[in-house]
């Protein structure tokens, strides 16, 4: 039976750590997952709304933690409780998730209290583990109902107390088999060892602590959060440390907006669904193909309902890594391929001028002037609208103008706000958040790679 709950162990403080730091690399992408989440169509906690960022950042760290804690076997009562709470819960999750229907009518309340109807906002992918690894609702509550058997024994033992702080016989059965299985899913999952890395130094700090500590579990778990705590920091003040997007250092844009046709590959499928209605009050749903083929537009007798109308993807196929690129002028002027035929040009983006780090414009002023001066365009992209985008130009001196860009396009093709990616014909070939905006003549010596 000991063997038993140490697999279990193994197996559970391994995923959490894994599931865990990927979100922690790109923590700003999984607080806009939140955001989707709470929204008034979906689960409806629009209050939460501004508080994203803390909600995503005390998540993925008490997520790394709880894993680490299984493994060293701190605390286990309190760690198996936590751990069990958390699967059941994202098990409902994406049970609500996966079985919303996104053509139903429902009534929601807005965040002035206001009732009204509409169709739910459906999220269709989890976010689990980002954009590393997209898994839909129904994958991801598989995933949970395939953990729980290894989640309770845990608990059951904890509570039996027959899980205890890690002997060093344990310490060295369980952390190496954890370090396996941690590089295993990092690098033939993730194309990342960098779980491997942070698993074996929280380990060993906490092992070290052990050895040292009086009060051990309460030195080791302020020595592991200060592991994940730092590591947290990094990536929400700098970029992921691995960028998984389809704007990722080395990337074509170009290649990436290509379509299925374009690529010789199958696209998806799509059929339009309709709810006919006839005199005597019945309804009967049929899709465009049986619509058609079996000529039902001729019968009279039916009646299509235009509000009960939807599309819905019925097969799997090739869809473009990006569909909503723009970069629009004050005059409707599209400039995407000026900005895609360019040998080099300089992209900042600014998704949202209220919320942008003012502290970090004036050294990206300064490249700017620099750049342009030396020939090379550069762009701002932004969700604000002219006035106020010229408003802010001219109060904070930057030399470029702003172009209007897709919100969600925005956000994913840089995790800062500001931020400055490198284009040359088409490829990413660098990216800095706005405090790591560099010295342009030193980053021109080097090719700003």
């Amino acid at each position: 039976m000991k063997y038993i709950i140490s697999f279990c162990r193994i197996v559970v403080g391994s995923l959490f750590i894994v599931s865990g730091l990927i979100k922690v690399n790109d923590v700003i992408g999984f607080s806009y997952k939140l955001e989707e989440y709470f929204s008034v169509k979906a689960l409806g906690f629009p209050e939460l709304l501004p508080y994203v960022i803390p909600i995503a950042i005390f998540i993925v760290v008490g997520e790394v933690l709880l894993g680490v804690a299984t493994l060293l076997g701190a605390w286990p009562k309190l760690t198996s409780g936590l751990i069990l709470f958390m699967t059941l819960f994202f098990t409902w999750l994406t049970y609500y998730t996966y079985t919303c229907d996104p053509h139903a009518i429902k009534t929601f309340v807005d965040v002035n209290g206001q009732t009204f109807q509409d169709t739910p906002e459906c999220v269709t992918s989890c976010g689990c583990f980002g954009d590393a690894l997209k898994l839909t609702p129904y994958e991801s509550f598989l995933k949970d109902i395939f953990l729980l058997p290894f989640i309770l024994p845990f608990f059951i033992a904890a509570l039996l107390n027959r899980v205890k702080l890690n002997t060093r016989t344990d310490d060295l059965i369980i952390i190496p088999i954890s370090c396996v299985l941690v590089a295993i899913a990092g690098f033939k999952i993730f194309d990342w060892l960098f779980p491997l890395y942070f698993t074996i130094i929280a380990c060993a700090v906490g092992l070290a602590i052990k050895h040292f500590s009086k009060n051990k579990q309460w030195a080791m778990a302020l020595g592991v959060l200060a592991v994940t705590g730092y590591t947290q920091y990094h990536t929400y003040k700098h970029l992921p440390l691995k960028d998984y997007r389809a704007y990722a250092i080395g990337q074509n844009l170009r290649e990436n907006m290509k379509t299925a046709q374009e690529l010789g590959k199958q696209p998806p499928k799509f059929l339009s669904f309709f709810t006919l209605v006839n005199k005597a009050g019945e309804q009967k749903k049929v899709d465009s193909e049986t619509y058609v083929s079996q000529k039902i537009y001729t019968d009279t007798t039916w009646k299509i309902v235009p509000e009960k109308t939807y599309t819905e993807k019925v097969s799997e196929g090739y869809e473009p890594k990006i569909t909503d690129f723009m970069a629009v002028d004050a005059d409707g002027n599209d400039y995407v391929d000026s900005l895609l035929n360019a040998p080099r040009v300089f992209v900042v983006v600014m998704w949202n001028l209220a919320e942008t780090c003012k502290h970090d414009l004036n050294d990206i002023a300064a490249f700017a002037k620099k750049a342009e001066a030396d020939g090379y365009p550069v762009y701002g992209l932004t969700t604000a609208a002219y006035d106020e985008s010229e408003t802010f130009r001219h109060e904070h001196q930057l030399p470029f103008q702003f172009l209007s860009g897709d919100e969600k396009v925005l956000k994913t093709m840089i995790r800062a706000n500001p931020g400055v990616l490198v284009l040359e014909n088409a490829t990413v070939t660098n990216m800095w958040s706005g405090c790591d905006t560099p010295d342009y003549d030193k980053s021109k010596a080097n090719q700003f790679r």
